[in-house]
């Protein structure tokens, strides 16, 4: 095993993290969440983020991702200072670079597959007709190209997450963040999320970050980042996964 942060030497870094903190509250309520973060994210690598409830993953991926202020540090993501940016500007970077799945799909239940799936487009200003072409085609991409005119409600759990996927790559972010995209899945569409997630990836050259409780996803990740007590407490490859407790 490694210890963070690890980074082969002339890679491309896509997230840089150094001595990264964040607590809420104050006083005697204070609670530290990140206790200094060191974490580097190669483009084109997926890593993986795991550990136990309450460790502070989902604060450093808000934190990633511009949703939240850090308090002491520095992060850099795709060569910006997160710090640096107003509001205004972190939210066209979010829409912009960045591309989110969550746990629990979060579709728009009235409108169908290609019309969630062109949101991001339609908010950029794309003509519907071309956005509603691109989200076609990427859902054929996916398997789900007979499937583009049914209502969320219509769609199995696996079939809702693809299509939260390709929502969620649509714009071609440079960053995809999925926050425990498999876990209300069986092991089997599980593993047919993740297949789908690593090759969109694959081909783009994109780079992944997956919040994951579930082992059974660990053999599609490039890293794994052990997280405990708001610290990253070690890195292994991919390679070396049953490591990982």
């Amino acid at each position: 095993m490694q210890s963070a942060p690890t980074s082969a030497p002339g890679c491309d870094i896509v997230v840089s993290c150094r001595g990264v903190t964040k607590s809420y509250g104050s006083d005697e309520a204070k609670v530290a969440a990140l206790r200094g973060i060191d974490l580097d994210v190669r483009r084109g690598e997926l890593l993986m983020i795991v550990g136990p409830s309450g460790c502070g993953k989902t604060t450093l991926i808000s934190v990633i991702t511009t949703i939240l202020n850090h308090d002491a540090g520095e992060c850099n993501v795709l060569g910006r200072d997160v710090q640096r940016m107003s509001e205004q500007e972190r939210a066209v970077f979010r829409s912009k670079s960045i591309g989110f799945v969550f746990q629990l799909f979060n579709l728009l239940p009235a409108l169908t597959a290609v019309e969630n799936v062109a949101i991001p487009l339609l908010i950029e200003g794309v003509p519907w007709k071309s956005a509603k072409s691109r989200a076609n085609e990427l859902l054929a991409t996916i398997g789900l190209g007979a499937r583009t005119t049914a209502l969320p409600a219509n769609l199995s759990g696996g079939q809702q997450q693809r299509v939260a996927i390709a929502r969620a790559v649509v714009h071609d972010p440079a960053l995809l963040v999925c926050d425990e995209p498999t876990s209300n899945l069986d092991h089997e569409t599980g593993h047919a999320v993740m297949e789908v997630l690593r090759s969109l990836t694959e081909k783009s050259n994109r780079t992944v970050i997956v919040v994951t409780h579930d082992h059974r996803i660990f053999e599609f990740a490039d890293r794994i980042a052990r997280m405990d007590d708001g610290r990253i407490t070690e890195i292994v490859e991919g390679k070396d996964r049953e490591q990982v407790p």
